[in-house]
Order: structure tokens, then sequence, then C-alpha cells
């Protein structure tokens, strides 16, 4: 019987595209199905609380405890949490979110900024250990594929020497075609294997004629599955129920790798 691959990885063709509500639906979408799964962002920036917005988020999705600290609505429609005082152990934040930054900016200029710099070595060793934690582990990627990790490290190398099967998430309108393309032809130059392509719709309702050109264009010409699209919804229990077949689509796809 086939199974899941213990990691998946969730990028991005660029930043604020939707995979950080991508990544929390798959999680709960794999555990409401009985499959314990995980979420691991190997880096963070734009912390302003102890508790980063993209793991509250997807704390948020998943059904956990709301953290205190309001809602702020802005996540592709959905109210998304305001990260207050975190009630995760040190070692649970250490281990789903390694390095949290204030800047937000790209990791290596955002660690730059504090004097920091992150250990390719200390990701390895947290990412195996999330690993072995759960069926299943969800990394959620920060910003676009070849966003640098380190002035030497580009997240999307290490990504290729963990050969983590990955899931695209990209806009589903205007502009998508080139980063889709191209984000797809870089993948494959590492040989990381692609499950497949999720649209995320960025407005509420974006030119039809738009969309469905993009989902054929990026389909023929990257030779990827689409594997849906997450209109934007107006709270969690809709994202949910709007991303179910999106996630059965996903679990299909990740049964060949």
């Amino acid at each position: 019987m086939k199974k899941l691959p213990r990691a998946i990885f969730v990028g991005a063709t660029d930043t604020g595209v939707g995979k950080t509500l991508i990544s929390g639906l798959l999680v709960d979408f794999l555990r409401r199905r009985g499959i314990d799964a995980g979420y691991q962002k190997w880096a963070a920036t734009g912390c302003e609380e102890e508790l980063p917005e993209d793991l509250a988020t997807v704390q948020a999705l998943t059904g956990e405890p709301p953290r205190p600290g309001g809602a702020d609505p802005d996540l592709h429609g959905i109210t998304k949490v305001v990260p207050g005082p975190s009630i995760l152990t040190g070692l649970d934040l250490e281990l789903a979110v390694p390095y949290r930054f204030s800047l937000p900016a790209s990791p290596h200029l955002a660690a730059d900024q504090e004097g920091r710099e992150i250990d390719p070595a200390r990701l390895l060793s947290l990412f195996t250990e999330a690993r072995a934690a759960h069926e299943v582990l969800v990394v959620e990627g920060v910003g676009g594929m070849l966003v640098p990790l380190t002035r030497q490290l580009l997240l999307i190398d290490l990504v290729a020497e963990l050969k983590l099967p990955t899931l695209l998430v990209a806009r589903s309108g205007l502009g998508t075609i080139n980063h889709s393309l191209l984000t797809l032809e870089a993948l494959r130059r590492r040989d990381i294997p692609v499950a497949g392509l999720v649209f995320s719709d960025e407005e509420t309702s974006p030119p039809e004629v738009i969309v469905n050109d993009n989902r054929r264009t990026i389909a023929e010409l990257g030779q990827t599955t689409i594997l849906g699209r997450l209109p934007r919804c107006p709270d969690h229990p809709s994202a949910r129920t709007a991303f179910t077949p999106i996630g059965e689509k996903i679990s299909q796809a990740l049964l060949c790798h």
C-alpha cells in the first residue's frame, strides 16, 4: 500500500501568495483524516511577537487553541490571528520555527541585521527531529524558492539536498505565468520532485478569462499538474470546505512520489 511521503515542502512563486494558508489547511486536512501531521517553517521574518504570525495562523487553521492578541482581517480574505504570548514551550517553538527575526525581509538580511546567521546543519537536525515526531511533516517555505537563507545558501538548494517533494503555491491572477514557469524550471534543474501547483486567489473575483488561461498555460508549458484553486474565503470553516477537494488531489499526487 502506497503511503504519503514523510515530509512535504510547500513552496511559493513569491512572497505573500498564500503558502501559509495552504500549509495550514493541508495540515488540518491530513489530521482530519487520521494522519499525524506536523508543521515546520525553517525561518520567519517580520516577527513582532514571540509567536510568529505564520505559526499562529497554522494553529488557528488546525483548530488548536487560539492565542490571545485579537484579529486582523487580511489573510486572503480570512481573519488572521495576531500573535500574542505563546503558550508553546520553548522547545516546541524552536522545533516549529527554528529561526525568527524581526525585520520583514529575506532571511539572510534579517539575520544580518541582528548579528546572527542561519546554521544549515541546525536546520537539518531539527528537520530530522520534527519528521521523526510525525507521520507526515509539512514544511512551509519562506518567500519564493530562490530566497537566500544565508549569503551562501538558497532555500531551494536546501530543499534539493533533502529531496523533498514540493507543492508549489502561486497567485491565480495576472503576472503568475512568468513567476510560476521560472520557479518550476528552477525546481526541475535541481531534480526536486514537483507534486503539482495550487492557485490561490489574491482578490475576491479575479478576471476568469485570465485565471483560466493561466491554468492552461502553466499546466502545458510548465508540464505540471494544477491541483486546484483556492478562492478568498471569509472564515476558516469555509476555507476548510473549499480546500477539501484540493487536499484530496494533493494526497493523490503525493502518493506518486
